[in-house]
């Protein structure tokens, strides 16, 4: 099929690890209510554990998972890829670690407080072209190593998709409010857009780190979604619309409608 292909929705979450003062068992069934009714064909997780793994693969069928946990295999944190399986084949996926030795499984020079991993994948969608989708957790630290650190993480990323056909996406947690430090500028300067800046609604300033709280009108966007060679971003909102969205966990999802 070619260019004309349907849309893709695309929604990426930090789900938060089993805080014990974030009863996970609660929790789940709200964020999977969540997800299903934004219902999107590609779903980036961030901080989910195996068995927070396992429970979103039970509660999502006709969804498969790819991606390793930060220490490697199933151990820690995930930064994962869910994708329905009725439209979208894995053709390449891999998985490199944010330091200077990208390939050695939970490695972490750069003085950051946990390793941090990227997982990507180049889909054949039998709607439509192939395209590379990448999700990551960029460094915390709210401090100028913190920065440097987000920075050289995205300069990794922008080193290992170089070169890469066809359209590409960078969906995660970043850690760093949309176009105000490194990370951001090493995506733009490689020719990344923010596809909220697109797309999204301009009057929408919603912080997407919620803290287990209402909405804040800060702007302070730390969940991207970022493309490079698509064919146009239809739509990008943050999803804030009740309190158990802020119940389910303590960011808010960001979902994009995008044109490969």
């Amino acid at each position: 099929m070619d260019n004309a292909a349907r849309p893709i929705t695309l929604m990426t979450y930090n789900v938060k690890n089993p805080d014990p003062a974030r009863n996970w068992p609660a929790r789940v069934p709200v964020l999977l209510d969540i997800v299903r009714r934004n219902d999107p064909d590609l779903l980036c997780v961030q901080e989910a554990f195996d068995h927070q793994m396992d429970d979103l693969r039970q509660g999502l069928p006709g969804y498969t998972a790819i991606g390793q946990g930060r220490e490697g295999g199933t151990a820690g944190e995930h930064a994962a890829v869910f994708f329905r399986t009725s439209r979208f084949r894995p053709d390449v996926d891999g998985s490199f670690w944010l330091s200077d030795t990208p390939d050695e499984p939970a490695s972490n020079t750069w003085g950051s407080v946990y390793p941090r991993i990227a997982n990507h994948v180049r889909f054949l969608d039998v709607e439509g072209p192939t395209f590379t989708l990448l999700t990551t957790h960029l460094d915390h630290e709210p401090n100028e190593h913190g920065d440097e650190v987000r920075g050289r993480g995205a300069a990794l990323i922008v080193e290992r998709l170089a070169g890469i056909g066809g359209p590409v996406v960078v969906a995660g947690d970043c850690n760093e409010p949309a176009g105000t430090g490194s990370a951001s500028r090493v995506f733009a300067d490689a020719g990344y857009s923010d596809a909220w800046t697109v797309a999204g609604d301009p009057d929408d300033r919603t912080a997407t780190y919620n803290n287990w709280e209402p909405p804040v009108d800060s702007g302070e966007r730390i969940d991207w979604v970022l493309t490079k060679d698509v064919a146009g971003v239809d739509r990008v909102r943050i999803d804030h619309d009740g309190p158990e969205t802020w119940f389910a966990s303590d960011h808010f999802p960001v979902i994009a409608t995008l044109r490969m």
